[in-house]
């Protein structure tokens, strides 16, 4: 068994598969929850000057990032996912606060954010109305874009980052297909025949998989914004692993495999992305399933606009089309054999 290749392979991935996700979880999540500082949060003061210093030693004692704001600029970001948490100081809080009236401040929450997140926020808010003298504060926490449904929250998961496994699996198998064929035929005829082939299980499996979901969960985006955002995140996972392919060969299955744990990193549905290392966000915007998780997060929960990640899924399946398409100019045709029908049974 030891003289075939394939047993070789199989015992390279078992040794660097667990040895690939090691090196890179333990070195991406390192010391990321120490990193909440980079969290940003907005307060809005709707009190007028007599809760400006309040606001300020909020903002002072906040383990985040945080800035004045007005309201409308706060929620927007907050529904992009820009901004951790809203904070607003109601009108009449400081003159409650002195008659020792009950009052409440008010905090938001964009519940398609990291559960990491929306934790660190919640209990942040909690100390935060624990600390201003007076039990009369109570912290009024409000989660927006909330789904009751815990299905719908891995929908995100599964559009996104699930068919990149599914198309690296794929492309595995036509990688082998190419191999047999490319004896035959010509590598540019095998070529745009196969981008045929994957246009049309592109399609096939989109639509199958948006219908599904979009059935059985409710979601804030409409079915054509989720089957076109998911065509998009189809199509540049099956450019990329193709180029993996492409550019390494047979060692493009482990090249893809290497790039799972990076992609669940960067997600941002695990710990938010700005907890990260700068490297680690970088290679996340560069790869395909991150973006993917990103933008179902945004779609499915607040139906929000997604411009950003789109560009980038677009420029990720432009440019590695155009690798594969660099390479494969590059490399030499394989001889092709022609094949003379039998004259006999041509006659029959």
């Amino acid at each position: 068994m030891l003289k075939i290749p394939n047993t070789k392979v199989g015992m390279a991935f078992a040794i660097l598969v667990p040895l690939l996700f090691s090196i890179i979880w333990l070195t991406g999540y390192h010391d990321a929850t120490n990193h909440l500082d980079r969290l940003q949060v907005a307060v809005v003061n709707e009190d007028g000057e007599q809760a400006n210093a309040l606001a300020e030693q909020m903002m002072d004692n906040m383990p985040f990032d945080a800035d004045l704001a007005s309201y409308e600029e706060a929620k927007e970001k907050l529904d992009q996912n820009d901004i951790t948490m809203l904070v607003v100081i109601p009108e009449a809080f400081t003159e409650n606060l002195a008659k020792q009236s009950d009052t409440s401040l008010q905090f938001y929450l964009n519940s398609s954010n990291s559960q990491v997140a929306l934790s660190a926020a919640e209990s942040t808010a909690r100390q935060m109305t624990d600390s201003i003298a007076g039990s009369n504060v109570q912290a009024e926490i409000i989660k927006e874009n909330h789904i009751g449904n815990f299905a719908t929250s891995m929908v995100p998961m599964i559009l996104g980052f699930i068919i990149f496994i599914a198309v690296m699996t794929m492309n595995i198998q036509m990688n082998i297909v190419t191999q047999i064929l490319s004896r035959k035929f010509g590598k540019w005829q095998l070529f745009w025949n196969k981008q045929l082939l994957l246009l049309v299980i592109g399609l096939v499996v989109t639509t199958i998989i948006v219908t599904i979901h979009a059935l059985a969960n409710d979601t804030a985006a409409s079915y054509m914004q989720l089957w076109g955002f998911e065509l998009l995140v189809v199509f540049a996972c099956i450019s990329f692993t193709q180029m993996s392919f492409a550019i390494f060969g047979n060692a493009g299955a482990l090249f893809n495999v290497a790039m799972i744990p990076f992609q669940l990193m960067a997600a941002g549905n695990i710990i938010p992305t700005d907890l990260l290392s700068p490297v680690f966000r970088v290679i996340g915007a560069a790869l395909p399933a991150s973006n993917g998780v990103q933008g179902f997060s945004q779609l499915i929960y607040a139906g929000e606009s997604v411009s950003s990640v789109i560009l980038h899924l677009g420029l990720i399946l432009v440019i590695t089309f155009l690798i594969t398409c660099i390479v494969l100019k590059l490399k030499k045709q394989q001889p092709v054999q022609f094949v003379k029908k039998d004259e006999n049974a041509a006659a029959v």
